[in-house]
């Protein structure tokens, strides 16, 4: 029988055993409570972490944008920006502090390495965090392109010519912004005492040749002067294709007369890309685009399928436009489907004298392919050829002949055994290009980020 006293003893030894997990439970309780409360804190300092640098970004960003704006409408920044001889070491500098945020500000400051080209840095902060970028701007400013039959005006982008046999280059020269490469059994031909003048590398592989006087970095022949090895970077031109102003090509559209191809009710030269699909199946396969007007896509444009597209004017596009690149083309209107090569005739309307612009114009890329044309020729234009970002002709089975120029970022030409010959026009690329070469367009090049 249990006594008294070991019925109180064993009262004790469960109250103690009872107060030891009561113990424990509460220290694992307030361990998980720490440990939640910690985990709670560093979500929140990596939220906040991520809000910060966000808010410093934009902070920076703001920052370049406004020294850009500055760039354009600042007197005296466009002035020493692009104005010889101060722009040839410029700087200049300022902050803002509050800027966007109350605990935010930012220095902003650029310095031009040539004129028309410098380097601004943003540096933003809010409380201890700071963000830093960097951009490098251009402008284009006077280029004298109207003195190249080819002109290439990426400042890190190359020439690129290979399996391309002639190109013959009568009455003008050749330049490159960055390297120029001649190479696979490819011959180039200028006329006369005319130049090759590349900023960067000029290579010629041992199976191809250049017949004109080469002026570049690693080359400088006999005739070439001083500053021409290598000659100096000249800006892309930009093109003005769609500003609110009245000389913008969009605006030149809106006000020219396309009422006499047009049967969807508008009268204008503005085109949507399937309206102008629409356009050049329904006048299958010669489409003659009216005299002395500037026809504008807003999109690309691809000519294709046996489609000879003849214009008298300016044919620009928001965004590339293809020759050849399709033999086939297939379409929900009868016959459905249409296959071939095609063809591309440009003409400048007018007389010699008037001013007219005329040549094909894309914001980015011009590419002609391997189904423009078969025996004959592929391409005839008078006029400029303009791409911004690259223009590439690869496998063209025809003559190619363009008297005017050809301006573009980045080039390619590729398998042309069919003859390329370009006659240099600087009047109808001076009239094409109109006020580009004094273009408010400031062009980004590259960014940066640093934390």
């Amino acid at each position: 029988m249990r006594t008294k006293q070991n019925l109180s003893k064993m009262n004790n030894f469960e109250k103690g055993t009872l107060l030891i997990l009561a113990v424990l439970v509460l220290g694992i309780l307030m361990l998980l409570g720490v440990y939640f409360l910690t985990f709670s804190l560093t979500e929140f300092r990596i939220s906040e972490s991520q809000k910060v640098a966000t808010q410093t970004y934009y902070l920076a960003e703001a920052g370049i944008n406004e020294a850009i704006w500055k760039l354009k409408n600042d007197p005296t920044w466009s002035s020493n920006f692009i104005t010889a001889p101060t722009c040839e070491d410029w700087e200049a500098s300022f902050a803002r502090d509050p800027a966007l945020f109350p605990n935010g500000s930012y220095e902003i400051s650029i310095k031009n390495t040539s004129c028309g080209n410098g380097v601004i840095t943003a540096t933003s902060t809010i409380d201890s965090s700071q963000r830093r970028v960097e951009i490098k701007v251009f402008k284009a400013q006077d280029s004298p392109v109207s003195d190249f039959n080819l002109f290439t005006g990426g400042p890190s982008e190359n020439m690129e010519i290979r399996f391309t046999d002639p190109l013959n280059v009568h009455d003008g020269d050749v330049f490159g912004n960055n390297n120029m490469n001649i190479k696979q059994s490819s011959k180039i031909n200028l006329d006369g005492d005319r130049k090759a003048m590349v900023h960067g590398n000029l290579t010629i592989s041992a199976d191809s040749e250049l017949n004109a006087t080469s002026c570049a970095k690693n080359i400088c022949d006999p005739g070439c002067e001083a500053a021409e090895c290598p000659p100096a970077q000249i800006g892309m031109p930009q093109i003005d294709f769609d500003s609110a102003t009245s000389s913008s090509y969009l605006e030149i559209a809106k006000n020219s007369d396309c009422s006499l191809i047009r049967t969807d009710g508008k009268t204008n030269c503005v085109f949507t890309p399937p309206e102008f699909e629409y356009l050049m199946w329904d006048n299958y396969p010669n489409l003659f685009l009216p005299t002395s007007t500037v026809t504008y896509v807003t999109g690309d444009v691809n000519i294709r399928a046996a489609q000879e597209l003849t214009v008298s004017g300016v044919l620009a596009a928001d965004r590339d436009i293809n020759v050849g690149k399709d033999n086939c083309w297939n379409h929900p209107d009868p016959p459905f489907s249409r296959c071939g090569f095609c063809r591309l005739e440009v003409y400048r309307p007018g007389v010699p004298g008037d001013d007219e612009p005329a040549g094909i114009l894309a914001k980015r890329k011009v590419d002609i392919g391997n189904f423009a044309g078969f025996g004959g020729r592929a391409v005839y234009l008078e006029g400029l050829i303009y791409a911004g970002a690259e223009l590439a002709f690869s496998g063209v089975q025809a003559l190619v002949e363009i008297h005017g120029g050809i301006a573009a970022r980045k080039l390619d030409f590729s398998s042309m055994w069919n003859g390329i010959d370009l006659y240099l026009d600087s009047d109808v690329i001076i009239d094409t290009f109109s006020e580009a070469f004094y273009s408010p367009v400031i062009t980004v090049d590259h960014w940066e980020e640093e934390y």
